[in-house]
């Protein structure tokens, strides 16, 4: 196997490919299970709370199952390519500029649009349905040629001597596979805002299961046969056709052959009413993840550890999504019909956000070490002060995510766009003058202070329209308690760090309890949703 192909012995890949298997099996049981469940308790039951946990419930289960096998399998690959560190910093820099910047754009906030248009009126489908998905193809097949373009750009700079490092021919075939991954993914994200319109969540995220299993089978396959980097990505783009054939299935059989007509006048209105949405996307990528390119022009070499540091932090990202898309189209009735109950429902969500972020953020600052480890001894020393400062990011990202979607309710994209942008600016200043200095931790901090930024403004705008229970007042308990909990895992860690997670969960629990943070609606919320589950 040539060294550009990476290491992995045909023995390791064979075991790789049995576990992989074997979960894939196991997780769809397990899915099976919680989807039947789920559909009973659905069908008996109108509380708009407990209906936002069932819809949250499953997905976010299955979501677990999925980063646990990307989490698996970017451990394989870190290791594989432990050496070859500018070569995962091509690939880590084609993903970030593809899947996530251009796809960002060639969204073009058509998903929420389509998502809160059905969500109010499921008629809509039909007159909005094939004019959104024509856009969708259109920006999606421009992705391509805007990749090939970042190349030129790229080496045009370095050839100026204004940033150290270039794009390679490796590094272009990576950027020119990972862009077609987006024209199937277009057809995906379509489909599956209807289901998510219809409160059906559930839906997709078993479609993603299925594709993330295929797709981790298929690039465990990549690096077997020896086709490194470029196989795998070969494979992620093999793995998005499969799940648009799965979607193209799921939207005959759920709503039939949906007369796909283009609507000239609704085109237009669709993208004035999607731009500041997609804006705001797109503003969030680069005060969120834009550093990606900045450190692979100035610090190439550091981009691995950073994005092994970043793993970790995107499995924080699992729960916010899951639960403002099953509860976005409640916020967008509410927001017509019933602001009180928009204010409580917002309140409530962002307290309980804020219960799971900030233990997790001092949890993950005292075992950053170890998490680090686990993908290779030569990440620990850049990798681990970068995930102890990113992590920081968290309580505030998770309030600002519940914000931006209480705002798109009540249409109120602008103030997003001005403090997305306030944001994204600050990010790029702050990372253009300090990362070619001091490289990843000062794109960590970056981060942090955005999210500062970014809250300031929303926040501000969210008093004037719904005057949400103050933010201190939900933050001071879980803070003290995730304190205490800290505290048991710095004594505990150094004996073992296994034991100290173990124990974090009771002891952090217990403290809310003391500290009085368990409050009557909660205990009321657990008994309606363990008197059904009964």
């Amino acid at each position: 196997m040539n060294n550009d192909a990476g290491f992995i012995s045909p023995r390791l890949a064979l075991l790789l490919a049995v576990f992989t298997i074997g979960l894939g099996v196991l997780a769809v049981c397990v899915v099976a299970g919680l989807v039947l469940a789920a559909r009973r308790r659905i069908t008996t039951q109108q509380d708009y709370v407990v209906r936002l946990l069932h819809n949250s419930a499953v997905p976010l289960a299955i979501q677990l199952v999925v980063r646990a096998i990307d989490l698996g399998f970017g451990i394989v690959l870190y290791r594989v390519f432990e050496e070859q560190q500018r070569a995962l910093a091509n690939f880590v820099f084609a993903a970030f500029v593809t899947t996530v910047l251009l796809a960002t754009i060639a969204e073009w906030g058509l998903n929420i649009y389509l998502t809160r248009e059905v969500a109010r009126d499921a008629q809509a489908i039909e007159r909005t349905f094939g004019t959104s998905l024509a856009l969708r193809l259109v920006f999606a097949a421009l992705v391509i040629p805007l990749s090939l373009g970042v190349v030129y750009l790229y080496n045009g700079l370095a050839a100026a001597q204004l940033i150290r490092d270039g794009i390679n021919a490796q590094g272009a075939l990576l950027l020119l596979l990972l862009a077609c991954t987006v024209l199937p993914g277009a057809f995906s994200a379509a489909v599956s805002a209807l289901f998510m319109a219809t409160e059906r969540p559930i839906v997709p995220a078993v479609t993603q299961l299925l594709t993330n299993i295929v797709s981790a089978l298929l690039k465990i396959g990549a690096l077997v046969l020896g086709l490194g980097l470029v196989g795998v990505a070969l494979a992620a783009l093999l793995a998005t056709v499969f799940s648009a054939v799965i979607f193209a299935r799921l939207l005959v059989r759920t709503w039939g052959w949906i007369r796909l007509r283009f609507d000239r006048q609704l085109a237009q209105t669709m993208l004035w009413a999607g731009w500041p949405l997609m804006l705001n996307s797109l503003l969030l990528a680069v005060f969120f993840r834009f550093d990606v390119t900045i450190i692979r022009a100035f610090h190439a070499n550091e981009l691995a550890a950073y994005d092994a540091a970043y793993k970790y932090v995107n499995l924080t990202q699992i729960l916010p999504p899951i639960v403002i898309n099953a509860v976005f189209p409640l916020f967008a009735r509410q927001a017509v019909a019933d602001r009180a109950a928009l204010t409580r429902a917002y309140s409530y969500l962002t307290r309980l956000l804020l219960l799971l972020a900030l233990p997790l953020a001092i949890g993950v600052t005292i075992i950053a070490r170890w998490l680090i480890a686990v993908y290779g001894a030569k990440y620990v020393e850049l990798g681990t002060p970068a995930l102890q400062l990113l992590i920081w990011y968290l309580p505030l990202s998770y309030v600002n995510g519940v914000t931006q979607y209480a705002l798109i309710a009540l249409e109120r994209p602008k103030p997003i766009t001005y403090a997305f942008g306030m944001a994204a600016v600050f990010n790029l200043v702050f990372n253009l003058v300090f990362v070619p200095i001091y490289g990843i931790n000062a794109a960590a901090v970056a981060t942090i202070l955005s999210e500062v930024v970014l809250f300031w403004p929303l926040w501000r705008v969210l008093q004037q329209e719904l005057n949400p229970t103050r933010l201190w007042q939900m933050t001071w308990r879980p803070l003290v308690a995730a304190l205490g909990m800290g505290l048991a895992m710095l004594l505990l860690a150094p004996v073992h760090v296994l034991l100290s997670i173990l124990v974090a969960p009771p002891v952090f629990w217990a403290l809310l309890v003391l500290l009085g943070a368990v409050q009557d609606e909660d205990r009321r919320l657990m008994r309606r949703v363990l008197g059904r589950a009964a």
